[in-house]
């Protein structure tokens, strides 16, 4: 079941999907390019690219300068104009650079030796390193004494496979292919067969195996690297003021911290001093002052009185009494005096009267209860 499912996605996503969207990426490229003349396309589309051209046959033609979809852009350049100067003046006199130029060989196609076989679609993406690795295994030659290059269709009769060409072709052959032409063989950079019809041919690499970049993506490079480097720095600068502005700002939230730790330590402090101090002005309200009560005492006492202590005390909570310990003349009527002050009430003696025989007075203790204020 595993199985059958795995083939039906790769139907759906690699099949079905895979070619619906290259048909919908050609119909857009056509459609987009025939906006344009095709003078105004060719020139769009002209990358800089030249191809230097050297047919191999019976008479020995001379070179042509064309430009990448195959136009012949100068004159030909002839074996004895390179072999008088050289293949970069040849150039430079037809506004071209060597730069800029790959020189092509096309061989007959009876120099090639060329093998036929199918490959899974799957190892498409790894065919050149595949191939490169068979060619001693599977031929009589060694890979450094040969050139070589393959082509790659889709199967006409298996859809999950490609049909591949490998050309191969002796390097020790291209020296007698290229006599008379004022080429040497490290002048190349691609060897092809021969075209027949529409048919693809391959092209095996000889020199410089990559395109040869001209000044325009030189400059694109830099200017990508350019935006790439400001890119990484204005990262890292900005990277560096945000940790800059949270380190700032986490000492300001230290400090913060600290001040209002402070603060709050300040304002319990005067919220408990003042429900203290609220306390005690409520318990104020309550009672008469001291001094007040003292007052009163002095009015209260006859003159033949000597207070010798007078205190303020509570019996308990909420009851507050005076005592006062002194000599009168007349004790018994000390009580009777107090219970008709606004400021006390139930007096009393709390000590038997005693006669005190030096003063020749009575000694007495006297208690009484302090009112609340109305």
């Amino acid at each position: 079941m595993s199985s059958s499912s795995s083939i039906w996605r790769k139907e759906i996503f690699e099949g079905s999907l895979a070619s619906a969207a290259r048909r919908a990426w050609n119909w857009h490229r056509a459609e987009f390019f025939a906006l344009f003349p095709p003078s105004t396309l060719a020139f769009l589309l002209d990358r800089g690219e030249r191809r230097l051209l050297l047919r191999v046959g019976p008479s020995r033609e001379p070179l042509q300068l064309l430009a990448a979809d195959g136009q012949e852009l100068a004159e030909p350049v002839s074996a004895e104009e390179i072999s008088a100067s050289s293949v970069d003046e040849a150039l430079e006199r037809r506004g071209a650079t060597r730069a800029a130029t790959k020189i092509v060989v096309e061989v007959p196609r009876e120099a090639f030796f060329v093998r036929r076989f199918d490959a899974p679609l799957a190892a498409q993406p790894d065919l050149p390193r595949l191939l490169a690795a068979e060619v001693e295994r599977k031929t009589p030659f060694l890979l450094a004494d040969i050139l070589h290059g393959h082509i790659a269709e889709p199967h006409p009769q298996a859809p999950g496979k490609l049909a591949v060409e490998q050309w191969i072709l002796r390097r020790d052959l291209l020296p007698a292919l290229l006599d008379g032409s004022g080429l040497s063989v490290d002048d190349l950079d691609i060897v092809q067969p021969a075209p027949e019809g529409a048919t693809l041919v391959p092209s095996l690499a000889v020199g410089r195996a990559v395109e040869a970049p001209h000044w325009e993506r030189r400059a694109a490079l830099i200017l990508a690297l350019v935006a790439i480097a400001l890119l990484v720095i204005g990262v890292a600068v900005t990277v560096w003021r945000q940790e800059r502005d949270a380190s700032a700002l986490d000492a300001e939230i230290v400090d913060v911290s600290r001040r209002a730790a402070d603060a709050r330590k300040i304002a319990e402090q005067a919220a408990s001093e003042s429900r203290l101090l609220a306390t005690l002005r409520e318990e104020r309200a309550k009672y008469p002052a001291f001094a007040d009560l003292w007052e009163e005492v002095s009015r209260l006492l006859p003159d033949g009185v000597f207070v010798s202590d007078m205190r303020l005390v509570e019996a308990r909570e909420g009851e507050r009494s005076i005592e006062i310990v002194g000599l009168a003349d007349s004790a018994a009527s000390l009580p009777a005096l107090f219970d008709r002050s606004p400021l006390f009430a139930e007096a009393k003696l709390t000590a038997p009267i005693t006669p005190d025989p030096i003063e020749k007075r009575e000694s007495f203790s006297l208690q009484a209860k302090v009112r609340r204020n109305p």
